[in-house]
């Protein structure tokens, strides 16, 4: 079956959605299925009235110069497309923080975030699309314990994502810049810039009744100005780390359960300050 090519500038209409549903059913895909990195951005956008629920769990190590930080976080995430190409979110996260022995928990800094898809071409069996989203961290941690469990400050992350999304290949890369302000005792962490790039593939192509793999290999940049304190910069702060980070999902119907590792493959980090031995993240996520 042939299918027309199409490039479209989102706009909510029926027909263009109608359109899209269609070529998913045809070609066995639930827009419930879609896919999408799992450490960086991803342009997908849940459709209109729809929501999706996660439940995560993300933990990792800095260690170096006779210091170790471990931190820990459970978190309930929530998204709800208002129309099928602008989404609304916001996470609630509980977090265990370990600090050379010292450790606190409890409520960690809940994040507002909202999303708009502004391109969506579909291709037979495939689509490119293009988002841009911002996410606002808000100081709901308490910064007073020891370690603090937030940075007491209000801070805004702005990016944008592309993608490609075919029944075997996939394909995104993103930039985003993260905006700190200043904390409760005068400190304000450094500003960060992130750039990813990922690959994927489907390793046998399924139909939506049957349980799905797919595999992720992300490659993860990010760069950190120094911290500042009273407006004087810290010299052991700042610098920049990537991150080769293997992901994988597996899915059925609107279920999905995706995990992965981040492991440290080069860094420049400015002084003496520990750097990353990993990150983990796993999440169940169900749509409806």
């Amino acid at each position: 079956m042939m299918f027309c090519r199409e490039t479209t500038v989102r706009s909510g209409a029926p027909i263009a959605v109608l359109s899209v549903a269609l070529l998913f059913v045809i070609l066995g895909v639930s827009t419930a299925s879609a896919h999408g990195p799992l450490f960086s951005a991803g342009p997908e956008t849940i459709w209109k009235g729809g929501t999706e629920v996660t439940v995560g769990v993300h933990a990792d190590r800095d260690r170096g110069y006779g210091h170790e930080e471990r931190r820990r976080e459970l978190f309930l995430g929530l998204e709800y497309g208002i129309t099928s190409d602008w989404e609304v979110s916001i996470e609630l996260p509980y977090a265990w923080t370990s600090v050379d022995g010292f450790s606190s928990d409890g409520l960690g800094d809940v994040v507002l975030g909202t999303k708009y898809q502004f391109f969506l071409q579909n291709l037979p069996g495939a689509q490119r699309k293009a988002s841009v989203f911002v996410k606002t961290k808000l100081p709901t941690a308490d910064d007073g314990t020891v370690p603090p469990l937030g940075s007491g400050s209000t801070d805004v992350l702005v990016g944008v994502a592309a993608g490609y999304e075919g029944r075997r290949w996939y394909g995104f890369a993103d930039a985003r810049y993260k905006l700190n302000g200043e904390g409760a005792r005068g400190l304000k962490k450094g500003d960060a810039l992130f750039l990813d790039l990922v690959g994927g593939v489907r390793p046998v192509l399924t139909e939506y009744d049957e349980p799905d793999t797919v595999l992720m290999l992300e490659l993860n940049w990010e760069s950190r100005e120094r911290d500042r304190l009273g407006g004087l910069a810290l010299a052991n702060t700042g610098g920049w780390q990537m991150f080769l980070s293997p992901v994988i999902w597996w899915t059925y119907r609107q279920f999905a359960l995706k995990g992965g590792v981040q492991i440290p493959i080069a860094a420049d980090l400015n002084g003496a300050q520990p750097s990353t031995d990993y990150r983990a993240l796993v999440e169940a996520v169900y749509h409806f």
